[in-house]
């Protein structure tokens, strides 16, 4: 009877051991994926950082070449305007009431 109670002991012994390596590798095995989560997480917030920063990069320069194509028409229309005989002849007639007016 003593050794069945001593068989008994030792089996309960291994399965406690058993318990806990099996505790302590599902711990191991939860502690690398939070890990490899934590990573993926960093990895897909500096992608959509680089993303968005690129999209404003663009948006950025779309608007700084529509920018400088209208300063451009601007600058062609302010020639054109000082180019134009009629309109010159127009202003310096505008000019002319308004001083004698004065």
């Amino acid at each position: 009877m003593e050794a069945v109670i001593t068989h008994i002991m030792e089996i309960e012994k291994k399965s406690a051991s058993d318990i806990e390596r099996a505790e302590n590798s599902c711990r191991e095995n939860i502690d690398a994926l939070r890990l490899a989560l934590e990573e993926e997480k960093e990895r897909t917030h500096a992608l959509i950082i680089a993303r968005e920063n690129t999209r404003l990069k663009q948006a950025l320069a779309e608007f700084s070449k529509q920018q400088e194509e209208a300063s451009l028409a601007a600058a062609r229309e302010y020639e054109t305007l000082f180019q134009d005989p009629a309109k010159i002849k127009a202003i310096k007639e505008k000019i002319i009431a308004i001083l004698l007016v004065g």
